[in-house]
């Protein structure tokens, strides 16, 4: 009887921690968390070549960031930076405002349709106002999708 009950925790131990490893690779259906907001009405916005931006990879794919640079100068946003974030553990991409200007985080996100703005204390020795953080579900919000 005690062996029974053994294999059976064991068991499900074993099917908890398999979910728990293949959860990233299954999109669940999004809800807005405490750092998200609304999402933003379709890109119709008209851009602002005054928006300083930087691009960075936080999802580990190669040219990622290359190609919504190309996306962004497109739509006529000034990318003076393009590179990789602090990791590729970024399951959301996102924009961030560096300088204190939310209005310009949210015309980007607007531009690129990603619902997810988070605020950043000012840092007044950034170059960049607003930074992009291409996530992992750069496919799902079809980010690169011209």
């Amino acid at each position: 009887m005690q062996e029974r009950v053994l294999w059976l925790l064991a068991i499900a131990a074993g099917a908890v921690l398999l979910v728990a490893v293949l959860r990233p690779y299954f999109p669940a259906e999004e809800e807005p968390g405490p750092l998200s907001s609304p999402p933003l009405p379709s890109p119709q916005v008209s851009s602002d070549s005054s928006v300083r931006v930087a691009v960075l990879n936080g999802c580990g794919e190669s040219q990622v960031a290359g190609r919504l640079t190309r996306k962004m100068r497109a739509l006529g946003f000034d990318v003076i930076y393009e590179g990789n974030a602090e990791n590729f553990n970024f399951l959301q991409s996102m924009v961030v405002d560096r300088r204190g200007d939310l209005d310009k985080a949210r015309r980007v996100g607007a531009a690129l349709g990603l619902p997810y703005l988070q605020q950043v204390s000012e840092d007044t020795f950034r170059l960049e106002e607003v930074a992009i953080i291409i996530g992992r579900d750069y496919r799902q919000v079809r980010l690169l999708d011209e």
